[in-house]
C-alpha cells in the first residue's frame, strides 16, 4: 500500500504524524484544570465560553475556505494551536485558561482547510486505503509517545512540571508543522481545487447533507464523553495520577495499531465498515456505564476497533458524495458542531457532577445512535453510487 502512494502524499501522511503528538493538548488541557483546582462544573462553563467565539467565526470563514489558499489557513491553524499551548505553560488562573483553551481552539476553526486540502491530495481510488493509513499513523505516534510519557516522563516529572513538557512539546511541534506547510508540502491553490481524477457523484445533496449530519452528531457524542469528563472521571472517582489519562488514550492507539494488521486483509465495503464500526463505538460508550476501572481501561479496545472501520469509510463517502462547494458546508457543519460545544461542556459537566460521569457516557451512546440512523440516506445512495461505478 504505502509503495503505491505517489511521493507527495506520504510526505504528507509522515507530517501528519505531528496532529498525533499534538491530540496530547487536548488531554493534558483539563487535567490541567484539575491540578489549578478548577470544579468540573467551572471548567465547563469556561469551555463554553471559548467556543462561543469559535462557532462564530467558523460560520462566517466557511466561504472564504474556497477562495483563499487552503496551505495558508491550514498552517494559520497549527501557529495558533502552537501559542496555545505556549500560553497553557503560562497558566496559573481560570482566565489565562480560557484565552489558552481559545487559541487552541482556533484549530477547529480551521478544519475545512485540512479537509479541503486532503481532497486535492489523496487519489479518489485509494482514498479510503489512505485514511486508514493516515489513522494508524497517527494512532502508532501516540502510542509511542503516551507510552514515553507515562512509564518513563511521568516517574521524573510530576503534575504540573510534566505539563508543561507536554505543552511546550506542543509548542515546538506545531510551529514546525505551520512552517511545513508553506514551505515543505505540496501546495493547493484554493478550497475548490480537486484532484485530478475526482469527479463529483452528481445529484447527491440531499445524500451528502446526510452524511455530513451523522458526521456531525458523531463528533457531538464524542465532545459529550469528552477528555474534559475522562479527565476528570480518572482523577476523581478512581483516585489515579495525571498520567492516566495518556494511559487511557494509549490503550486505544495501541487497539488501532494492532487492528490496523488485520483490517488490511479484509475487503469490506465502506457502508458494511461505517455500520460495524459505528456499533462498536456505540457498544463502548454503553461499557463505560459500568463505574470499574478495568472496564473502563480495556473497553476502549473496542472504541479502536470501531474507529478502524468507522473513520476512513466516513471521510470515503463524505468526500464521495462531496460538492465542488465542500468548504461552505463544511464551514457550516463545523460552526454547527463548534456551537454545540458552546452548551455541551456545561450540560456533560453538570451531568458529570450532579447525577454522575456514566450517565455522560450513556447520553453519548444515545447520540451516536442518533448519527447512525441518520446516515441510512447517504449509505443507501452511496451504495447504488458504487454499484454504478463498478458497473
Amino acid at each position: 500500500m504505502w509503495k503505491n502512494l505517489p511521493k507527495q502524499v506520504k510526505r504528507y501522511l509522515l507530517f501528519y504524524s505531528l496532529s498525533g503528538f499534538s491530540f496530547s493538548a487536548f488531554i493534558a488541557a483539563p487535567t490541567l484544570g484539575r491540578l489549578l483546582n478548577i470544579s468540573i462544573e467551572k471548567i465547563g462553563w469556561l469551555f463554553s465560553a471559548a467556543y462561543v467565539f469559535q462557532a462564530i467565526l467558523t460560520y462566517f470563514l466557511g466561504k472564504k475556505f474556497e477562495t483563499i489558499s487552503v496551505n495558508h489557513g491550514y498552517a494559520i491553524a497549527r501557529f495558533f494551536f502552537a501559542m496555545g499551548s505556549l500560553l497553557f505553560i503560562l497558566t496559573k488562573n481560570a482566565y489565562t485558561f480560557v484565552v489558552a483553551q481559545l487559541l487552541l481552539g482556533v484549530t477547529d476553526v480551521f478544519y475545512p482547510c485540512q479537509v479541503m486540502y486532503e481532497r486535492a491530495l489523496f487519489p479518489p481510488k485509494q482514498r479510503e486505503e489512505i485514511y486508514s493509513m493516515q489513522f494508524l499513523i497517527t494512532e502508532f505516534t501516540k502510542a509511542v509517545v503516551y507510552f514515553l510519557l507515562v512509564f518513563l516522563l511521568a516517574r521524573q516529572m510530576k503534575d504540573l512540571r510534566f505539563l508543561t513538557f507536554i505543552f511546550g512539546s506542543m509548542f515546538v511541534a506545531n510551529l514546525f508543522y505551520a512552517f511545513s506547510l508553506v514551505k515543505v508540502l505540496p501546495h493547493v491553490e484554493t478550497g475548490s481545487s480537486l484532484h485530478e481524477s475526482h469527479v463529483p457523484a452528481g445529484n447527491t445533496n440531499g445524500a451528502f447533507i446526510s452524511m455530513m449530519f451523522h458526521q456531525y452528531l458523531a463528533y457531538l457524542s464524542f465532545s459529550f464523553s469528552s477528555f474534559l469528563v475522562i479527565s476528570y472521571y480518572l482523577i476523581d472517582h478512581f483516585k489515579l495520577d495525571s498520567s492516566s489519562p495518556f494511559l487511557f488514550e494509549m490503550v486505544f492507539s495501541i487497539s488501532v495499531v494492532v487492528s490496523y494488521l488485520w483490517k488490511k486483509r479484509v475487503n469490506s465495503s465502506s457502508v458494511r465498515n461505517l455500520i460495524i464500526g459505528s456499533v462498536l463505538i456505540i457498544l463502548t460508550f454503553v461499557a463505560w456505564f459500568v463505574p470499574n476501572v478495568y472496564v473502563f481501561f480495556i473497553s476502549h479496545t473496542i472504541m479502536g476497533l470501531g474507529f478502524i472501520l468507522w473513520f476512513p469509510a466516513k471521510e470515503h463517502i463524505k468526500m464521495s458524495l462531496s460538492p465542488r462547494e465542500l468548504g461552505r458546508w463544511e464551514g457550516f457543519f463545523q460552526g454547527l458542531n463548534i456551537l454545540s460545544r458552546t452548551f455541551v461542556p456545561v450540560v456533560s459537566t453538570q451531568i458529570a457532577g450532579k447525577l454522575g460521569h456514566r450517565w455522560v457516557f450513556l447520553t453519548s451512546s444515545l447520540i451516536f445512535t442518533a448519527s447512525l440512523i441518520s446516515a441510512i440516506p447517504a449509505l443507501r445512495w452511496y451504495h447504488r453510487y458504487a454499484e454504478r461505478i463498478r458497473a
